[in-house]
């Protein structure tokens, strides 16, 4: 059963050609669903619950063949509408992607009256694998296909990729070639989202539990909480009641870094949008993001971003 029909079913609704609109009584905006052939779906959820919900998704054999791409906490301006007339607000959380075999068990937590903005996209392996050169070298597909353990794996989400999304959340489906047009920008996330994790100096997969996904998420919801804060490895490490190594090794392999690089990337990215979007000085977002010496913020977020963070901001404005 889908999660639109599980969503219907609870609330005792309908849902109409893949439209899913939240019932008032439960919450606001929509979810959408897009089927392009057998192998290959899409699902845009624009939405906020008035209540915790838990969504579990149990994982088993006959989806471990299923690549699923989940990107979380997109649309982050609040300039425009999409067809639905859901203005696309900032996510105060990171936009990520995470991608997990259907054979592993997810369960995620939405807290209540917390803006849910996420595109998923189900694929295949089968057809993943017929997109790329047999001569490419692919770590990803290499890991996923050489290995008979689940595996999850979650990355920041790019510039470009938040541009995509954007695209995909605008597009009129009433167009003629919509649902063409959507394929392909459906197609453009999976291929950027690997480029991403290709970067990635290894790819590796140590057997997960469900316990240890939950333990690893929440460090990372702990590092978005305050930025400010560089983070306490031993403290991290005794709430989620594991070694430190094991703790290190498990974060790494699910988000591509040491915790403490993790946490930076994350200060960077707050801090280029608080430049951008906010308007605010390189001054004012260095002393919000904890630091104290300008000069060392200025050579992190170039490091990060790629350009010093006056360029940035005269960049942005112009």
């Amino acid at each position: 059963m889908s999660l639109i029909q599980k969503l219907a079913e609870f609330t005792k609704s309908k849902s109409d050609d893949g439209l899913f609109i939240l019932p008032e009584t439960y919450g606001e905006g929509y979810i959408k669903s897009f089927n392009f052939g057998t192998q290959l779906n899409m699902m845009i959820s624009q939405c906020e619950f008035k209540e915790e919900m838990i969504i579990k998704r149990a994982g088993g054999n006959s989806r471990k063949d299923e690549i699923t791409f989940s990107f979380r906490n997109l649309f982050q301006q609040d300039k425009t509408q999409n067809p639905e007339g859901l203005a696309l607000k900032r996510s105060i959380a990171m936009p990520s992607v995470q991608v997990s075999a259907g054979d592993i068990d997810i369960e995620v937590i939405i807290p209540e009256k917390t803006k849910i903005n996420t595109i998923v996209i189900t694929i295949h392996m089968d057809l993943l694998k017929s997109w790329i050169s047999d001569k490419a070298e692919n770590k990803f597909l290499n890991t996923i296909t050489l290995s008979d353990k689940p595996y999850l794996y979650d990355q920041i989400i790019s510039n470009e990729i938040e541009q995509v999304a954007s695209k995909i959340a605008l597009v009129n489906n009433e167009e003629e070639l919509s649902h063409f047009y959507l394929k392909l920008k459906t197609e453009e996330m999976i291929y950027l989202f690997l480029s991403e994790l290709s970067k990635r100096e290894t790819i590796t997969n140590y057997p997960l539990n469900v316990a240890d996904v939950k333990a690893m998420y929440a460090i990372k919801e702990t590092l978005c909480s305050d930025l400010s804060n560089p983070p306490d490895l031993t403290h991290l490490a005794f709430i989620s009641n594991m070694s430190e190594s094991k703790m290190n090794k498990l974060f790494k392999q699910i988000f591509g870094n040491s915790i403490y690089n993790y946490y930076q990337a994350l200060r960077m990215n707050e801090a280029a949008y608080l430049i951008r979007e906010e308007k605010l000085s390189v001054s004012e977002t260095g002393y919000r993001l904890g630091f104290s010496n300008l000069s060392h913020f200025s050579r992190i977020f170039e490091k990060h971003i790629g350009l010093k963070p006056k360029k940035y901001s005269a960049v942005s404005t112009s």
